[in-house]
């Protein structure tokens, strides 16, 4: 299962896609409207993400090319379906220089462009509110389940940059229960487990719908749903190491 999740994540569509070829409003609606297509395969089975990541990216870039005439984009490679997008990872660069006829073209795009993307985020975004709002957080320690998957849950400053933390997993254990507390499985599983700290590990323990696919779906919201029941009762310190089902 980490394989899975460790295989790189590409986007359908990148968001200099207005300027790769030719700079028409015609044939870039037939793009986007491909891109609305690729995209509805995923939200049809209910696969969330990084679909939603890559959506949230391209309307942001149509209105910093609006307000700014700059591209916004990563550079960064994300790693798997739950990877987080934070503000650090966000960059600008110029347009390519645009001959006089191109620039009506370029703003028929954007006007073309804006209300569509907004649209259909909110449409992505009734399915996220969907599946988020099916994700139940208790803080646990245990109870017996015939088949389980623990993570080891780690949020982390970023480096050199300021308010911001960027959270990731590892599978710890995946299998079935049998006779073992939760406690068992993590001191024999989890390589940091410190059984002099054992006390001060939280365990939660997520559950949701069976219609909503686990990895594209189940792990990102259960990582967003446990930061915030985090961020509800506590301020996040350098590093939050966490255990949870």
């Amino acid at each position: 299962m980490d394989k899975l999740r460790n295989k790189k994540v590409s986007f359908i569509m990148n968001t200099d896609w207005i300027f790769d070829g030719v700079l028409d409003s015609e044939q870039k609606q037939y793009v986007l409207l491909d891109y609305f297509q690729k995209m509805n395969k995923y939200l049809e089975d209910m696969k969330i993400y990084p679909m939603f990541i890559e959506l949230s990216l391209h309307l942001g870039n149509i209105q910093t090319l609006l307000t700014q005439n700059k591209i916004l984009y990563v550079d960064r490679q994300f790693t798997s379906n739950d990877d987080e997008l934070i503000l650090s990872d966000l960059k600008l660069k110029d347009i390519p220089v645009l001959a006089d006829e191109e620039v009506e073209e370029y703003h028929k795009i954007l006007k073309m462009a804006q209300p569509q993307l907004h649209d259909y985020f909110n449409f992505a975004k009734s399915i996220w509110s969907v599946a988020y709002d099916s994700v139940e957080v208790t803080l646990k320690k245990n109870k017996p389940k015939d088949k389980l998957y623990i993570w080891r849950y780690v949020t982390k400053k970023v480096y050199k940059v300021k308010n911001q933390t960027r959270t990731s997993l590892t599978l710890v254990y995946e299998g079935l229960q049998n006779e073992l507390t939760i406690q068992d499985i993590i001191s024999k599983f989890s390589k940091t487990y410190d059984k002099n700290n054992e006390e001060s590990y939280p365990v939660f323990e997520v559950s949701s719908d069976d219609i909503f696919p686990l990895q594209e779906t189940l792990i990102p919201m259960f990582k967003r749903k446990v930061v915030a029941y985090i961020k509800q009762g506590t301020s996040i310190k350098k590093n939050i190491k966490l255990e949870w089902v």
